[in-house]
């Protein structure tokens, strides 16, 4: 289900996971890259074009990297956390004391990062990470300002990519500013709940009112005690980080019970290509989203040169890519390896783990994803990425696609209109 591309139209995929390992080509040396991913389970929508991501990554390391003198080949673990913390805090601590890498990259939400940074924190192992809110990463983690992360670094945006953006994109409809959320009992909820570094602040700055029904279990079947809230309330704008099925129960229910809001920015769920057109009844035409990657965006690869454009015209051609879509999260996961390679090049020696690690702290770079900084963060360890917002809609074709309706962050990149108030 692919259609064609305007400038600014952006029509969406993933495809299946890779193997197991990989070993690059023969060199004095062997460097271990670990890399954790919720290849299944709730979170499978971050990485399901990694079997298509991890090919590109192996076939630019196949003659291995260069460093200080010395050619060493490069060995992908890749591990599946199947969106459990518990999994992928033991896939890390296996790959940290058993597989001996030197590093060990993990993606998409708190989840799977978490405990990954836990155990590199243990056992000063360099760690570099992406695709979670930086503040449920940081602060969820129990590191701070005066307590940074040692031994790793994380980039993405972090609420104020979501908080930003998303009052820019509610302004364009004329509403009473009253914003029902969904924040679930995890990391991503309890991060966005949080009085003084969460979401409400941004959103009464911008002159809206925050109506929070209070943390729901993920899996929850019935959202009537929600949705009555927010009729009673007057709710006429929703935002939220739900998980994929939870928002389309929600969703269902909502048009069942009456609830008519005239605006929605939803996280995490609609990232992924599937959700919306899951949603029965057309009801996902409308909804909107904060978005960090697409066709348009003014980014490319510094392995190659590849330009997001390019990267899904040679994926939707590749066999892992046929009879897919595109995922805005695959490119943002290759874009780890991007800058690992650069830091393990610029330590002198990839398996001084100190000396990786350190190098990390002076990453400036273009990715595939845009450009990570670790010079500039908001604290020790974290660099972030600036967003957009996008609305799904569906075409007189009967294909779903997303367009960008607000870019006040990313001025380069071009809108295609205002958001429309949702039917």
């Amino acid at each position: 289900m692919v259609a064609a591309l305007s400038a600014t139209a952006f029509v969406l995929t993933g495809c299946a996971p890779a193997g197991s390992a990989s070993s690059g080509a023969e060199g004095d040396s062997v460097i271990k890259i670990g890399y954790i991913s919720p290849v299944t389970g709730a979170y499978a929508g971050f990485s399901d074009g990694d079997a298509y991501m991890l090919g590109v990554v192996r076939e630019q390391f196949a003659d291995g990297i260069d460093i200080d003198g010395t050619n060493y080949s490069v060995e992908i673990l890749d591990r599946d956390s199947g969106s459990d913390p518990a999994k992928a805090g033991e896939l890390a601590q296996q790959l940290i004391t058993t597989d001996k890498v030197d590093l060990l990259l993990a993606t998409s939400t708190p989840e799977t990062v978490n405990p990954v940074i836990a155990q590199c924190e243990a056992n000063a192992t360099p760690c570099l990470t992406t695709l979670a809110p930086w503040q449920a990463v940081v602060f969820g983690g129990g590191f701070s300002a005066d307590k940074p992360m040692a031994w790793s670094h994380h980039y993405f945006f972090g609420i104020e990519g979501f908080a930003g953006v998303e009052p820019s994109a509610w302004d364009q409809v004329e509403t009473n500013k009253k914003v029902g959320v969904l924040w679930p009992n995890d990391a991503d909820g309890g991060a966005f709940r949080d009085p003084a570094t969460g979401y409400t602040p941004f959103a009464e700055e911008a002159g809206y009112t925050i109506v929070d029904p209070g943390a729901y279990e993920n899996g929850n079947q019935d959202f009537t005690a929600i949705i009555s809230k927010f009729k009673a309330e007057g709710v006429e704008v929703i935002t939220g980080v739900p998980t994929p099925p939870d928002f389309v129960t929600f969703w269902t229910q909502a048009a069942q019970q009456g609830f008519k809001p005239k605006v929605a920015t939803i996280g995490k769920a609609l990232f992924f290509p599937a959700t919306v057109p899951s949603i029965p009844n057309d009801l996902g035409d409308g909804l909107a989203f904060t978005t960090w990657w697409g066709p348009t965006f003014p980014y490319e690869s510094s392995f190659d040169g590849t330009t997001p454009e390019q990267w899904i015209s040679n994926f939707e051609a590749s066999p892992d890519g046929a009879d897919l879509t595109w995922n805005q999260a695959t490119p943002e996961n290759e874009s780890l390896f991007e800058v690992a390679s650069a830091a393990l090049q610029a330590s002198g020696n990839p398996q001084d783990k100190a000396a990786v690690n350190k190098a990390f702290d002076t990453i400036n770079m273009m990715t595939l994803a845009g450009t990570v900084d670790f010079t500039t963060g908001p604290l020790q360890g974290v660099a972030t990425i600036p967003t957009a917002v996008g609305q799904w809609q569906k075409t007189s074709a009967g294909e779903w696609e997303w367009v960008v309706i607000e870019n006040s962050k990313i001025p380069n990149l071009p809108v295609e209109r205002s958001i429309e108030p949702l039917n």
